[in-house]
């Protein structure tokens, strides 16, 4: 089954699609710096995405992990 988490967002890929526009001025040789910088702010925001999606996902498995551990020991503690 798959994780709704592991589904990229629409904004995510806006900005990739902005961020490869980006790379292929540069490769070409006519981004200018504002949009050299633009670029490394997408690709940061990118990654930051990336980053914060795996704490979410961490934390949802540390809750499950937690519940599971809280129902194991209730029905343990009155038997």
């Amino acid at each position: 089954m798959s994780d709704p988490g592991d589904k990229p967002r629409p904004r995510d890929y806006a900005l990739e699609s902005e961020l490869e526009s980006l790379r292929e001025q540069e490769k070409e040789g006519h981004a200018t710096p504002k949009e050299q910088r633009r670029a490394e702010q997408l690709e940061h925001r990118l990654h930051k995405d990336e980053d914060d999606a795996e704490l979410t996902e961490q934390r949802e498995q540390d809750r499950e992990i937690a519940a599971e551990d809280a129902e194991y020991r209730h029905r343990h503690r009155h038997h």
